[in-house]
């Protein structure tokens, strides 16, 4: 997974920009000011001053506030209704600055905010992310402009919705709540100290999404110089020799841990999938292949997690787990083992991918590799195939589910599969023999 957290004073063009970034890598994004606007306007239907801490602390015993997403869009619910632009007026926004210098108000958030992070890779965006709310993100970006520069897209928002407001307001109320949140005792607007400035006072709203993106590319850069070496040098010669096609490279995020799952012809495929993702690739690989000579260290120094086939490996899970809430490209073969073909009722599957899947968070991409003829040869067309990623909603976790899930992946990549005709049907026979073997070794 992957956190950034996007900070600044109001009027820097946060909100539309975290949006943006959260639409460009496919993530959550989460609007935190937004949360405090709720309990500020909560506080104005009440007949609350929003600075009066004795009122406001017993006060939030009245309100709840549930955030939820519906098609990836932040729905905020007070006590069950969402107030929609209510909570965009000059009042709420100052209300909002006043209440969350309460430290309760912001213990009464706290968890809100870091359980959605903890759970999904996130945009967030406010004025104490980095500081505070997610002081681990793998990202810190600090975002400001000039107070006038500022106050003059706010005013230009404000009057595109109807409000009645001059420049000058909208001026003078941005200053005083710059003074309010940088100056206040708990949680104020400063800059992280690992956090990147960012002044677009003189960029456009597209220049900063670029710019932001370009830093995250920077900050979570995961390939290794090894890996950069082989995939220039090596990578073109295997996808000529094995006549590589590859689909859907689009399909797998820039950034964030995801998990690839494969069908398993024979042990080159994670070479098949390595020379064409766009990403470098960690592969949960058997501990048998780190005993051959070359080869054991080759793929130990390009981060492969080994794994006992014999029996439960939970160091092995445990370590791919890590590695994509880490932000990295995990693989692993839903089969567990090398089995040609692609009969749905035949074909046994592990619950591997699924209980890393559940307990990472992380989504699913099928990956189908086909061969022709079901077997690799000097220019025989490969084709890989990075299907949709698939987010599956566990209940409460347990082998079945787990199973359930990595064959809900087996049969989407036997569906991408089937537009081949030379796709090769599962050989029972075949595989019981190689089981044999196994069980001999």
């Amino acid at each position: 997974m992957i956190r950034i957290a996007i900070d600044g004073p109001g009027g820097a063009g946060k909100s539309s920009v975290a949006k943006a970034v959260s639409r460009k890598l496919g993530i959550i994004y989460v609007d935190t000011g937004a949360l405090y606007r709720n309990i500020g306007l909560f506080m104005l239907d009440k007949g609350i001053d929003p600075k009066d801490a004795s009122r406001v602390i017993p006060a939030l015993e009245e309100l709840s506030i549930e955030l939820k997403f519906e098609n990836g869009k932040q729905v905020i619910l007070l006590n069950g209704r969402d107030r929609g632009d209510d909570i965009r007026t000059p009042e709420a926004s100052m209300a909002a600055s006043a209440v969350s210098a309460i430290p309760e108000v912001r213990n009464f958030l706290l968890d809100v905010q870091r359980n959605t992070a903890k759970k999904n890779s996130v945009v967030m965006d406010g004025r104490d992310i980095g500081t505070v709310i997610l002081p681990n993100a793998e990202v810190k970006i600090f975002l400001t402009a000039s107070a006038q520069t500022r106050a003059y897209r706010r005013y230009k928002e404000l009057v595109a919705r109807g409000e009645d407001v001059t420049l000058k307001q909208v001026y003078d109320d941005m200053v005083e709540r710059d003074k309010n949140d940088s100056t206040r005792s708990v949680a104020p607007c400063v800059q992280a100290g690992d956090a990147v400035l960012l002044d677009n006072s003189k960029l456009t709203e597209e220049q900063t999404v670029d710019r932001i993106l370009k830093i995250v590319k920077k900050k979570t850069k995961d390939t290794t110089p090894l890996y950069s070496f082989l995939k220039v040098i090596v990578a073109p010669i295997y996808r000529l020799l094995f006549n590589v096609h590859v689909q859907g490279k689009e399909n797998i995020p820039s950034t964030g841990g995801v998990l690839l799952c494969p069908n398993h012809i024979a042990a080159v495929d994670v070479i098949s999938v390595g020379v064409v993702s766009p990403r470098q690739i960690t592969c949960i690989a058997k501990k048998e292949l780190f005993a051959i000579p070359v080869l054991g260290g080759l793929i130990k120094a390009l981060g492969a997690v080994k794994i006992d086939r014999g029996g439960a490996d939970v160091g092995a899970i445990k370590t791919a787990i890590k590695a994509i809430e880490g932000g990295k490209t995990v693989v692993i073969f839903p089969q567990g083992h090398r089995c040609p073909g692609f009969n749905i009722a035949s074909t046994p599957v592990r619950h591997g991918a699924g209980l890393i899947a559940y307990q990472a968070h992380c989504a699913i991409i099928p990956v189908c590799i086909n061969v022709k003829n079901g077997k690799y040869g000097l220019f025989r067309r490969t084709d890989v195939i990075f299907g949709e990623p698939v987010m599956y909603n566990f209940t409460d976790g347990g082998r079945d589910e787990y199973e359930a899930a990595t064959r809900e992946v087996f049969d989407r990549i036997v569906e991408m599969g089937t537009k081949f005709k030379s796709l090769p049907d599962y050989d029972p026979a075949l595989d019981k023999r190689m089981n044999k073997k196994r069980k001999k070794k």
